[in-house]
């Protein structure tokens, strides 16, 4: 095998395995940035985005951490920088910082609720609990719906979590411990969570 031969088998190679990639991990990392930015059309741009970065550096991926690990720094970074922007556009629009992300004139983010004589009570119930924890979580600071989402959302380890975001474990399960009694109180008006329900806590 020539050279350039070699060098176009492992373009192909590393075209393919990055295709790969995005088949296998473009619906969580888009979940993922949609729970961080609570904005369908701007989690769409981010989450191409950051394919896009993740194929120009593609070959440069040394494979000394998880791709997904690789995928979601990535993509919490445009988030951050994302967030940023949205919080700049909102004070120069002079709208409440305090006010959903999702928020917009044709309301196209919220839920519909269905006709409630077709769908059984506790459905209902259900996607209220939803879209409600959905908010919560929207409103917490940055560096607290950041862990609740990669940990309590996404499942990943203290360990995945940690290289991802480059923080410490101590500092990690400090943010996760205060992140969920943020949420018991917020939610605590519509059901009542017990302490037992907030999960593992700083030992």
């Amino acid at each position: 095998m020539t050279s350039s031969q070699s060098s176009s088998s492992n373009s192909q190679d590393a075209k393919a395995s990055f295709e790969a990639a995005v088949e296998k991990y473009h619906a969580r990392i888009f979940q993922l940035v949609y729970r961080y930015l609570g904005n369908y059309d701007e989690a769409d741009d981010v989450t191409q985005e950051t394919f896009i970065r993740a194929y120009r550096a593609w070959d440069n991926f040394r494979g000394d951490a998880q791709v997904y690990t690789w995928l979601y720094r990535i993509a919490l970074n445009l988030c951050h920088n994302q967030n940023k922007k949205l919080t700049r556009r909102h004070q120069a629009e002079g709208s409440s910082l305090d006010a959903p992300l999702n928020n917009s004139e044709d309301d196209s983010q919220t839920i519909d609720v269905p006709d409630t004589s077709a769908v059984p009570w506790n459905t209902l119930e259900r996607k209220e609990l939803n879209q409600r924890l959905f908010d919560a979580v929207q409103g917490l600071p940055e560096n607290y719906r950041v862990v609740i989402v990669l940990r309590d959302i996404e499942g990943l380890s203290y360990d995945e979590i940690a290289r991802i975001t480059s923080c410490s474990l101590e500092a990690i399960k400090s943010r996760l411990f205060r992140a969920r009694n943020m949420l018991r109180t917020r939610l605590s008006s519509y059901v009542g969570l017990g302490k037992d329900e907030a999960g593992d806590e700083v030992n």
